[in-house]
């Protein structure tokens, strides 16, 4: 079986503790070297607005200095990753203080980017638009974070999950187009969060939903689009039977796709804004290295 050297992986912790954003540096350093949490969250809270939404960047793709959904919800798979603590609860409060004032009931959720967003260098994928034909991207995912940390919630907002659940499971049922990858991302983290009988109602449309969104067949892929470790990034996941054949020769190729520096890049470009986008090149080379360790760890693909 074939494993990461420990010389590749200390060329890539030296990657990301010289040239990553600090965010990634803190993680690398409590995951892989006994650092602390409290570095994570001092790193993470840099990106948060007073409104108590993420903005500033965290999510690469979009430079916008203003709150949103999408960086909000980074922000939260971000924290759910750490162990309970007064940092956690008042964060998440604060999300949901953000998500609690930009709810648009007409919508059943929130906007993904505000228009702000149209202000600030970005990707061409992320233009502002008010309609978006994958409601659970990101509504899904805030969904998820609402069931799973309610306590943080006001009542208006656990009032708001309950209708918003049942509006998720008659989407997912009836009207979900089951193919676009980011959404189906969205949606394994409210499947997770889903009490048993929810689970049960939906188990059939989503495992449509990933056989129909991620592509098994290395020889069929073509650049950006869903794997089979972003659905099973260890082998506890839930969907890890469906691609447990594949699993084996992606993780073998992860290693041997690691560059001589010890990283991993994104596969995408903007195709505007250059020298912006070079700098956000270089914050996701560090956030993909970094995943990448996390999956070849958790299979026990490193020496």
């Amino acid at each position: 079986m074939k494993k990461l050297s420990k010389v590749r992986l200390e060329r890539a912790g030296q990657f990301l503790c010289t040239e990553a954003r600090a965010l990634e540096r803190a993680w690398y350093q409590y995951e892989f070297e006994n650092g602390s949490d409290e570095a994570v969250w001092k790193e993470l809270l840099a990106f948060q607005n007073e409104d108590g939404g993420f903005g500033q960047g965290l999510e690469p793709d979009l430079r916008c200095k203003a709150s949103s959904a999408l960086a909000t919800t980074v922000a939260l798979q971000h924290a759910s990753l750490l162990p309970p603590s007064e940092w956690k609860e008042t964060m998440i409060k604060d999300c949901f203080r953000y998500f609690a004032q930009t709810y648009q009931a007409d919508k059943w959720g929130w906007e993904i980017i505000p228009q702000e967003a149209d202000q600030e260098p970005r990707a061409n994928w992320w233009n502002y638009s008010e309609h978006s034909e994958h409601w659970g991207n990101p509504n899904a995912e805030i969904l998820a974070y609402l069931l799973s940390y309610g306590h943080n919630a006001n009542d208006e907002l656990r009032s708001l999950s309950s209708k918003l659940l049942d509006y998720a499971l008659i989407y997912l049922q009836e009207t979900c187009t089951r193919h676009e990858m980011h959404e189906l991302f969205c949606f394994l983290r409210l499947y997770d969060e889903l009490p048993a009988h929810a689970q049960k109602a939906v188990a059939e449309p989503m495992k449509q939903f990933v056989m129909q969104s991620v592509v098994s067949n290395h020889e069929d892929r073509n650049g950006y689009c869903a794997v089979p470790l972003q659905v099973a990034a260890s082998p506890t996941s839930r969907f890890y039977s469906l691609f447990a054949e594949a699993i084996p020769h992606d993780l073998d190729q992860l290693i041997d796709e690691q560059s001589e520096q010890g990283t991993w890049g994104p596969n995408w470009a903007w195709g505007r804004y250059e020298e912006q986008w070079r700098a956000a090149k270089q914050e996701w080379t560090g956030i993909i290295t970094l995943q990448n360790l996390r999956i070849l760890k958790a299979y026990g693909r490193i020496e």
